[in-house]
């Protein structure tokens, strides 16, 4: 493989072709014009190094060093990189006499974030409404637990208006994403790549599921109901608790995938199935929160890392994408911990590796330190 050469490296080859082909001169002695000169031309190459060394790296997406060279990549493939995505859910008002929520009602949580009202209503008295709303800016941000209050701005009308109350109702405010990041992005690429499209195969569900803001992780099982079947799990890392989506989130994923797989597809997206692993350590050395803290970053990562979906399908060494029968080994748990930064020494009364039922993916459950 071919080393760039150092600045020092250069500049002590222009001094020496001075020396050979310019009899009489040195550029390691100063002052003199050819001192000067050897600098300038080292510079130059070095930059030039550079410059190719960059160039190296763009031409291929698995060294694209910028989003923008990832760009021209995704471009060749006919993939945009995703754009965020509003969050949207349900608001519930609370009032004591009449009120009414125009479509476009905007409301604002302690933050500033705001809302608008896309489906609103009428209370005819005391009670509550329900209604949809969606974030006024897309990403993540505006993502909100229920019960979060918000404040009502404008939009809301009638006798009990004054004392009105607004909240993020049952199922939060959910499906606010980010704009793609580098990585991910750089993943489908490569999964495009490595997968071309073939009319339907499990590969495809993947690229057309990660097509999706939010969507991190696809697991196919295919003819798990019957011939023509195909069941997709999805994950949404970073949005939803251990990833796992809504229903309404997995509808949204289905209702796309349903506008490009082959006809006669039967197709279902479905959130996965969460089996909570209880993690209970004893006799930790040394028993620090430091310790505890790291043990648990640990932890998370490696159920992120190797979780997978079981289901009906079958392994095959190139598609790890399949949902085939799996179980999570507690030796992937005792690694996770021996690897967390100051573990000594510890037990784990944990015995044998957790089964996985069909549609169920393991997530870490409780974690006691005794």
């Amino acid at each position: 493989m071919f080393q760039i050469p150092s600045l020092a490296d250069l500049l002590a080859r222009a001094r020496q072709a001075f020396r050979t082909y310019l009899p009489g001169s040195d550029a390691w002695v100063w002052p003199n014009n050819v001192y000067a000169s050897a600098k300038v031309i080292a510079g130059m190459a070095f930059e030039v190094f550079g410059f190719a060394s960059y160039i190296s790296r763009m031409i291929f997406a698995s060294t694209a060093p910028d989003i923008e060279t990832l760009r021209l990549h995704g471009a060749e493939f006919g993939i945009p990189q995703l754009p965020a995505a509003p969050a949207s859910g349900n608001v519930t008002f609370t009032a004591t006499a009449e009120i009414a929520v125009d479509n476009g009602a905007t409301l604002q949580r302690a933050d500033g974030v705001t809302y608008l009202v896309t489906s609103g209503g009428v209370l005819p008295g005391a009670g509550t409404l329900v209604a949809k709303v969606t974030a006024s800016v897309a990403g993540g941000l505006a993502n909100a637990a229920e019960g979060t209050s918000l404040q009502i701005v404008s939009g809301v009308t009638g006798a009990g208006s004054g004392a009105a109350l607004a909240s993020v109702g049952d199922g939060d405010i959910t499906q606010g994403a980010d704009v793609e990041d580098i990585e991910s992005y750089r993943q489908r690429i490569l999964f495009r790549k490595r997968n071309p499209p073939h009319g339907g195969s499990a590969a495809d569900y993947v690229i057309w599921a990660r097509q999706m803001a939010g969507v991190s992780r696809v697991f196919v099982e295919r003819l798990w109901s019957g011939a023509g079947t195909v069941r997709v799990f999805v994950f949404m890392d970073g949005l939803f608790p251990d990833g796992i989506p809504d229903a309404t989130a997995a509808q949204r994923v289905e209702d796309y995938i349903q506008t490009v797989c082959p006809a006669g597809a039967i197709v279902t997206v479905s959130a996965p199935v969460a089996h909570p692993i209880d993690v209970t350590i004893s006799n930790l050395v040394p028993n620090t929160v430091t310790v505890q803290e790291a043990i648990l970053t640990e932890l998370r990562a490696a159920f992120l890392r190797l979780g997978r979906v079981s289901g009906s399908d079958t392994q095959h060494g190139g598609m790890p994408f399949l949902a085939t029968p799996a179980s999570f080994s507690l030796s992937w748990i005792y690694q996770a911990i021996a690897n967390a930064s100051g573990v000594e020494s510890f037990d784990l009364p944990l015995t044998a590796d957790a089964d996985l039922a069909s549609g169920e993916t393991a997530t870490l459950g409780s974690v006691t330190f005794a």
